[in-house]
Formats: C-alpha cells, sequence, structure tokens
C-alpha cells in the first residue's frame, strides 16, 4: 500500500488497514479530526464513535471496552488527552494493564497559533511516569505508518504522539525500524552524535550534516519509541563518541535529554541536552517564529552545537 503524505493520515491509513483485519479493533474521538479518520468513520461507522469533547468519559468507555476484549483507538490533542485525562488513564489504563492506543496530535508546538493550551511541552515527561505505558513519537509518514500497523496492535497501554502536516522522509521503505530508532552517518570514524525524536529530528540531522566535517564527523540518531528505550543499543553505538547532543521539543524536566542522560555510560564523553525552557510562551506564531523565541531553530542549533565543539 502507498503510504500518505500528511503525517495524520499515514498513521490512520495503517489503523484502516488494522481495523479491515482487526474486526475487534475500535476508534473513539473526542470531536476531533483527520481525512483519513472520515474514510474510517464512512467504512467502519459500526466501530466509529465521536464521544464529543469529553476526554475522561473517552477513556472511561475505551477502557470497558478493552476489558470487553476489543482493541481501542483514542484521538484527540496531546494536551487534552495526557494532563486532562490523566487520572482515568493512570488508573483505569495504565493500572490494569489495558489494551488501549491513545493518539494524540500536538508535539511540541504543532499548534503554535492556537497558544500555551495547545502545546505539547510537558506530555511526554507525563506520560513517561506512567507504568506499562508504552510512548512512540513520530518523525516522518514512514515511521508513522509503522506505528500504527506493526506497534499499536502490541498488547497493553500505548501513547503515540502524531504530527500532522507533511514532511521530508528521514526512513526509506528499507530502513529497519524493529530497534526503535534510525542511525544515520554513524561509522567509526564518527566523533559527534546528535540525538533527537520527532519533529526536531529533521532539523537536528540538517544541524548534523552542516557541521560535519573530516575533522570531526557528526552522525544523527532519531529516536521514536521512547518507552521502552532500547539503551544497550543505543549505548553500545555511543561507546567510542567523543560528543553527545540531545536536542528536543520538550521542556528540560522528564525530557527524553534527561532520560538519556542518566543511563548512558559517559565514560570519557561529553554531554549537552537542548529543549525547552520551562516557561509559558504566550506569543502567537507559526512554528518557525515559536522555535526561533525558544532558541531552537535551526540557526540558534547550529550556534549552540558550535559552541559547545568549538568549531
Amino acid at each position: 500500500m502507498q503510504i500518505e503524505k500528511d503525517i495524520r493520515d499515514s498513521f490512520f491509513s495503517g489503523i484502516y488497514e488494522v481495523m479491515k483485519k482487526d474486526k475487534n479493533a475500535v476508534i473513539l474521538t473526542a470531536d476531533h479530526g483527520a481525512f483519513y479518520l472520515t474514510k474510517i468513520s464512512n467504512d467502519f461507522s459500526d466501530r466509529y464513535i465521536n464521544v464529543g469533547i469529553s476526554e475522561q468519559n473517552m477513556v472511561n468507555v475505551a477502557s470497558g471496552l478493552a476489558l470487553n476484549g476489543k482493541s481501542v483507538y483514542i484521538y484527540s490533542i496531546n494536551n487534552f488527552m495526557i494532563l486532562r485525562a490523566l487520572e482515568q488513564i493512570n488508573i483505569n489504563l495504565c493500572a490494569m494493564n489495558l489494551n488501549v492506543n491513545i493518539v494524540g496530535t500536538g508535539a511540541g508546538f504543532t499548534y503554535s497559533t492556537d497558544g500555551f493550551t495547545h502545546h505539547g511541552l510537558q506530555d511526554m515527561a507525563i506520560s513517561m511516569r506512567l507504568p506499562n505505558m508504552q510512548i512512540y513519537n513520530s518523525t516522518d509518514r514512514i515511521n508513522t505508518y509503522y506505528m500504527a500497523t506493526q506497534l499499536s496492535i502490541k498488547p497493553g497501554p500505548k501513547y503515540f504522539r502524531i504530527e500532522k502536516g507533511t514532511f521530508d522522509d528521514i526512513y526509506t521503505d528499507e530502513s529497519k525500524l524493529t530497534d526503535g530508532f534510525g542511525v544515520f552517518n554513524l561509522d567509526k570514524n564518527t566523533q559527534t552524535v546528535i540525538i533527537s525524536t520527532g519533529y526536531l529530528s529533521h532539523n537536528s540531522k540538517k544541524v548534523a550534516q552542516d557541521l560535519s566535517s573530516k575533522n570531526n564527523k557528526i552522525g544523527f540518531i532519531d529516536i521514536f519509541q521512547i518507552k521502552p528505550l532500547n539503551f544497550s543499543l543505543i549505548n553500545k553505538g555511543l561507546k567510542n563518541i567523543k560528543n553527545i547532543i540531545v536536542i528536543e521539543e520538550n521542556f528540560y524536566s522528564g525530557s527524553l535529554g534527561e532520560l538519556i542522560s542518566s543511563k548512558l555510560n559517559k565514560n570519557n564523553s561529553r554531554f549537552l541536552h537542548i529543549a525547552v525552557d520551562e516557561k509559558i510562551d504566550f506569543y502567537y506564531g507559526n512554528r518557525d517564529q515559536i522555535h526561533k523565541r525558544n532558541k531552537i531553530d535551526i540557526n540558534s542549533l547550529k550556534s549552540k552545537v558550535s559552541e559547545f565543539l568549538i568549531i
């Protein structure tokens, strides 16, 4: 099947394929839409439920369906799911280890024009503290489709942070995705590695490419399986790396960088973490403008990385 170009549609086209095979697959939405979700609602109308703007109730309904053998998907904006319905997710889904897939759009500054209420900067840190919760963060249409068709059918509660819109592909149809991360330009001559996830993986990969040189070859790792994170494989790949840099579109506390820093074998390695300062930003603008205000735009990233590496 040809994968849809829009990341949301690539995910829901994958769920469409799952629902064709699994008659117990059910999807609930809190009055939140997507183009391919309309196709699901038309073709599987008996397994599509719009519960309205009531995320807490949607989790309760999902837990009841899961207890009766259904494979459940629930869909809304990241913050509205994780922050608003946290107690229900923690008790009804995670404590019971139920097979419910939380699908959220709005990672980082996706909804930059809608203000701080829609900025997904805290949801990853919160969800990483939930027992039994698996977390996946989309990068491009290819790994997003893989998440839908291969990872969402695994048992247990899962949280998929998906983007919206069309982005360049980082992966190819031949990419190995089973490790939960992708490695680029990493070999015995690599001295520096930039690690990122989600939307900022695109900017981080470009920073690595632009600043890489013969004297300091820079590799790049995109991590899309956030929890559980394959520490042993990542540590193995970073064994002889001198400089490790993590860049992400989250608050510092409870972030991917904080998690990696606590687990890495950092003997003889230098570590830099670039994320978003913990402050409420009421500014409205496009994503690039918000990134510039928070010093995570490409130019700011190049400057910070160059200063760290003394380029």
